[in-house]
């Protein structure tokens, strides 16, 4: 996975079932500091879920997502 992927998310998430975004970034949130999360912009949720305010984040439009709750759609060149 990579920035500008199309991405599906598969996780549990009432909220993001089903959606459809774009990465826009990877990073790593563990004490290895592996790539294991990505910031995901979904349409029509920007400041929404977990894009909201709070827990040490400001309001925006990406949503911090594990890899493991995201699916490749369509990769980017």
């Amino acid at each position: 996975m990579k920035p500008g992927d199309l991405v599906k998310y598969v996780g549990s998430a009432a909220m993001y079932r089903d959606r459809v975004g774009v990465v826009a970034s990877l990073y790593g949130f563990n004490l290895a500091n592996e790539i294991d999360s990505a910031r995901v912009y979904f349409s029509g949720l920007e400041g929404k879920g977990r894009a909201s305010a709070g827990l040490g984040q400001i309001e925006g439009p990406l949503h911090p997502m594990a890899l493991d709750e995201l699916e490749i759609v369509s990769e980017s060149r």
